[in-house]
């Protein structure tokens, strides 16, 4: 498996592996520049993204072929994107999930956190204002200065 940044070429299959894993596609498109992609060969097995609003970044569709979870695609892909956002300036990473919480927290540290609290950071996310997302845990985590 090899993790890359995608390329504009990447974004059907990106968006074919959200929609089997039913990812919303809302703010795809305009944030694809900040998102990898996992590759067995020529086939995306895997993809994350991140948007970004200055300091802060929105961890977005982290997905995995059905087929292929439990490897540990999800949290290389998840290691790998955190590791550049901070590189990046990133100092905040927040995510919205209702499946992943756990995964999130024990592999990564991210907590808990009020999701108003980051209403007007990420005013313009398509995905945040998503009525889907609305009842979502909302976690948080700072990443180590570069």
């Amino acid at each position: 498996m090899e993790i890359t940044a995608v390329r504009s070429e990447d974004m059907e299959a990106v968006k074919d592996l959200l929609e089997r894993v039913e990812l919303p596609l809302e703010g795809v498109a305009e944030h694809f520049g900040g998102f990898l992609a996992a590759w067995d060969g020529d086939r995306v097995v895997g993809c994350i993204g991140l948007e970004r609003y200055g300091e802060w970044g929105l961890l977005r569709s982290l997905a995995v072929a059905p087929e292929r979870q439990g490897e540990g695609i999800g949290a290389a892909l998840t290691a790998r994107l955190l590791e550049d956002a901070a590189r990046d300036g990133v100092s905040q990473v927040v995510l919205l999930t209702t499946t992943a919480s756990e995964f999130f927290a024990r592999r990564f540290g991210f907590e808990a956190a009020e999701r108003s609290a980051f209403d007007t950071v990420f005013a313009e996310s398509r995905e945040w204002k998503l009525p889907r997302c609305s009842s979502a845990a909302c976690l948080r985590l700072t990443l180590p200065s570069r």
